[in-house]
C-alpha cells in the first residue's frame, strides 16, 4: 500500500479543498457539501479564501442557506435542495415535528400565511411573526411557530417550500424552483461520493463523523454504489479516497481557514493540521469552531476581522519571520480594503465573565 507523510495528507486536504488553488462559488459549495453557517459569516469567508470569483457584493448569487445534511445551517448551491433528501424530510407538512407544541389543524393555515408574507416581500423572522400576529395568530401559539431552534419555517424549509437568503441577513425567500427530490439513499451515497473525492484521503469513520451516519452505513452506501475507493497509508493508518491525488500539492508558508471550515469539520481526527495541545484554541467545549490561521502546516492562531483591523490571536508567541508571512496572507486576502494587521497572545484577552443563568435566553433559564 502506498504511504503518505503527515504533511503530504495536509497538502492533498488542501488542493482538494480548494485552498492551494481557487475554483468557482458555486462549485466550492457542492464540493465541500455545502458551507456551515453557524457563524453568518463563515460562508463568506470560506469563500473569500477559496473562490476565484469572489465579490463582496455578489458572492451570495446562486446560493441559499438551509438546514442541511447535518442537520445544521449551511449555505449550499441552490440548484442542488433536491440532495437534502438525505434527511429525509420531503413528506407532507403536516408530518411535521410535534415537538414544536404546534396544534395540527393549525399548520397548514399558517403556513400558507408564511408563503404569502414572503412572496411579498416580507422575509425577516420578526416581520413574519409580527405579520402572523395582525393576522390573528394566537399570542400563545406565535412562540410554537417561531421557535428559537427553527418551528415551522424550518419545517417548510426542510421541504423546500422556504429558503433564507445566505447573507448575514436572516432573511427567508422562495426557492427559485422547486427541489428535483432524490431518493433518500441515492442522496445518501452522493454525499459518501463528495466526502472521498473532496475530504479524502480519510478514514471511514472521518466520513461517518462529518456526515452523521453510522461508519457501517459509510462502508454499505459505498459498496452500493460501487464506489472506487483507493487505499493509502498514513503513520499505519489505512485511508480512502476517490479520484487521483496531486502530485504538485505542497503545504504553503500560511493558510487561513473561516470559521467552522469545511477543513477543521471534516476528521474526528485533526493532527493533520494541529497539534493535540493546541486543538482547545481550534474548538472550545461549546462546540466553537473558530477562524483559524496555518503557518507551515500547523494551526498557530486565530483571526477575525474587526473593521479595518485583522486581528490575530497567537496560541503562544510567533518569530517574526512567522508574523511577517501571516501578515502578508492577510493583506491579500483583503486586498483593496486597507486593513491594519495586529497581533496580539492570549494573555492579552480579557478574563471571561463569570457564566450567569441571566444571560441566557429566557426558554433556557429553567
Amino acid at each position: 500500500m502506498p504511504t503518505l507523510t503527515k504533511r503530504e495528507l495536509l497538502a492533498q486536504s488542501l488542493a482538494r479543498q480548494h485552498l492551494l488553488r481557487r475554483a468557482d462559488r458555486l462549485r466550492v459549495a457542492s464540493d465541500l457539501c455545502g458551507l456551515q453557517a453557524q457563524f453568518s459569516t463563515g460562508p463568506r469567508e470560506a469563500l473569500r479564501i477559496r473562490a476565484r470569483d469572489f465579490a463582496e457584493d455578489g458572492w451570495t448569487a446562486g446560493l441559499v442557506k438551509i438546514w442541511s445534511h447535518r442537520g445544521t445551517i449551511h449555505v449550499v448551491p441552490a440548484a442542488e435542495l433536491g440532495l437534502l433528501s438525505v434527511r429525509g424530510n420531503t413528506g407532507p407538512l403536516m408530518e411535521a415535528w410535534y415537538g414544536w407544541g404546534i396544534p395540527r389543524d393549525k399548520i397548514e393555515r399558517w403556513a400558507d400565511f408564511i408563503l404569502e408574507q414572503v412572496a411579498a416581500g416580507v422575509g425577516e423572522r420578526g416581520e413574519l411573526k409580527r405579520a402572523c400576529l395582525a393576522a390573528g395568530m394566537e399570542p400563545d401559539l406565535a412562540p410554537c411557530i417561531f421557535n428559537g431552534w427553527g418551528g415551522l419555517p424550518k419545517e417548510m424549509c426542510d421541504r423546500g417550500l422556504l429558503v433564507y437568503e445566505a447573507g448575514a441577513a436572516k432573511r427567508f425567500s422562495l426557492p427559485p424552483d422547486e427541489p428535483a427530490w432524490m431518493p433518500r439513499d441515492e442522496a445518501r451515497a452522493a454525499f459518501v461520493r463528495r466526502y472521498f473525492e473532496h475530504f479524502g484521503p480519510a478514514t471511514v469513520a472521518d466520513c461517518a463523523a462529518f456526515l452523521g451516519y453510522k461508519p457501517g452505513e459509510v462502508s454499505e452506501l459505498a459498496r452500493r454504489a460501487a464506489l472506487p475507493l483507493r487505499e493509502i497509508s498514513c503513520d499505519g493508518v489505512t485511508l480512502f479516497y476517490l479520484g487521483d491525488l496531486d502530485p504538485r500539492a505542497r503545504v504553503p508558508g500560511c493558510v487561513y481557514l473561516a470559521g467552522f471550515d469545511q477543513l477543521v469539520l471534516g476528521y474526528r481526527d485533526r493532527a493533520r493540521f494541529a497539534h493535540p495541545e493546541d486543538l482547545p484554541h481550534v474548538t472550545n467545549r461549546a462546540g466553537i469552531v473558530f477562524s483559524i490561521v496555518l503557518y507551515r502546516g500547523r494551526a498557530c492562531a486565530r483571526w477575525k476581522r474587526a473593521g479595518a483591523r485583522l486581528v490575530v490571536t497567537e496560541f503562544r508567541p510567533l518569530s517574526q519571520t512567522a508574523r511577517d508571512a501571516i501578515a502578508a496572507r492577510g493583506r491579500r486576502l483583503f486586498a483593496g480594503e486597507k486593513v491594519r494587521v495586529e497581533f496580539q497572545t492570549e494573555a492579552d484577552l480579557p478574563a471571561p465573565r463569570p457564566f450567569s443563568p441571566d444571560t441566557l435566553p429566557s426558554a433556557l433559564r429553567g
